[in-house]
């Protein structure tokens, strides 16, 4: 994306930066336009589920179901 303006969304604010605004350590992107960058939320989501469904995910269910500790909830 060098050379045009990129976009990343701050999860503590809910909101999208531009890259020259200085994106904080709990941003996701760079995205090419805001509307990407507002979107990403809910792309990450719908990808994490489809990972959580797919095969690859089987042993890390598996070690979540073992952890009877609720302390990262």
């Amino acid at each position: 994306m060098s050379g045009t303006q990129s976009y990343w969304y701050t999860l503590s604010t809910q909101s999208v930066v531009r890259a020259d605004q200085r994106p904080t350590e709990d941003s996701i992107g760079p995205f090419a336009t805001a509307q990407e960058a507002e979107d990403s939320p809910a792309l990450l989501l719908e990808h994490a589920r489809a990972w959580l469904e797919s095969e690859e995910s089987e042993p890390y269910r598996a070690m979540a179901e073992d952890d009877d500790s609720s302390d990262y909830l």
